[in-house]
């Protein structure tokens, strides 16, 4: 009984041994930076596109994401399709929040919008939020 005991310790050792656990760094404190350059904005806009729109709703995506991207302070844009085949999640990467407002008034980014008003299942959803620049720079490179 003894030696059982032994044999399956053994076997926690080596399996604690073989186990992959991620390596999490310590904390690094980043220094926060001031002004225009210190924060990208990200916006995701998720939506559930009504069965019978997908048709015309996949024209205006095409066209708005071309568009945005053209943009000069437009970082990154991507859409996702969900595993649902009328979900979609669209992901704009943008300089800094005042030039995503801009575009935002843009004539493509509102006939986009009345196109998700018109062709929606439900209300999409938008957030927002703002990472270090220096993130998509060390990222980027």
């Amino acid at each position: 009984m003894q030696w059982r005991l032994q044999v399956n310790r053994l076997q926690e050792l080596i399996d604690q041994l073989e186990c992959k656990s991620p390596r999490l760094e310590p904390l690094r404190e980043e220094e926060l930076t001031k002004g225009l350059d210190s924060h990208i904005l990200v916006a995701q806009r998720q939506v559930q596109v009504a069965e019978e729109a997908l048709q015309d709703f996949h024209r205006a995506l095409s066209c708005y994401v071309d568009f945005t991207e053209a943009q000069s302070h437009c970082l990154h844009v991507s859409a996702q399709k969900m595993l649902d085949s009328a979900s979609f999640t669209l992901y704009e990467f943008w300089q800094d929040e005042a030039s995503w407002r801009r575009h935002q008034q843009s004539a493509c980014s509102k006939a986009f919008q009345r196109i998700l008003i018109d062709h929606l299942r439900a209300p999409d959803t938008l957030t927002t939020v703002f990472f270090p620049a220096s993130w998509w720079i060390m990222n980027n490179n």
